[in-house]
């Protein structure tokens, strides 16, 4: 972009990722930064990571909010920020809306999607805190990255478990 331009456009990443059989969980193929705003602070969501993007009820799917959406990029971030609970919820809220703001997502989406996880967060959190404690991978390692088409996040989760893998 040009000098000077207010836009955000470089501030998150485009994502490569591969998708699990059921297409809801997806994992990241290469590492996927975010710049916070004007900030010298940088997100790395590392290679490996597996997103279910946003986790958004099916129950309001027909109002425009899918998992996916303009807002998928800061989804990956705060199920990173979530899983990893290297900062407080309150703040993983709040660099998922700043992200969704830079990714030019609507203010009333915006504040739906905002709303829901200041609101229905806490089980996520909470989940993520047993998963890791249980030694549940999220990050699959360089040398699990090649699995079968129709292979499911939740059994190939448990087989690298089963096998050692844990996060690093």
């Amino acid at each position: 972009g040009a000098s000077g331009c207010s836009c955000y456009a470089f501030n998150i990443e485009a994502p490569i990722l591969k998708p699990f059989a059921d297409n809801r969980e997806w994992v990241l193929m290469r590492d996927l930064n975010y710049r916070i705003g004007d900030s010298a602070l940088v997100v790395v969501v590392p290679k490996g990571f597996v997103t279910d993007f946003a986790s958004i009820p099916e129950v309001f799917w027909s109002a425009d909010l899918s998992p996916n959406g303009k807002y998928s990029k800061a989804a990956i971030v705060h199920d990173y920020l979530y899983w990893t609970q290297g900062c407080t919820r309150e703040q993983a809220d709040n660099i998922l809306d700043i992200a969704m703001k830079e990714s030019n997502v609507s203010f009333v989406t915006r504040s739906s999607v905002y709303g829901g996880v200041r609101l229905g967060g806490s089980s996520a959190w909470q989940k993520n805190t047993a998963e890791r404690t249980q030694g549940l991978p999220r990050v699959i390692p360089d040398a699990f990255l090649e699995f079968g088409p129709l292979v499911l996040w939740g059994d190939y989760r448990r087989t690298l478990a089963d096998q050692g893998v844990h996060d690093a």
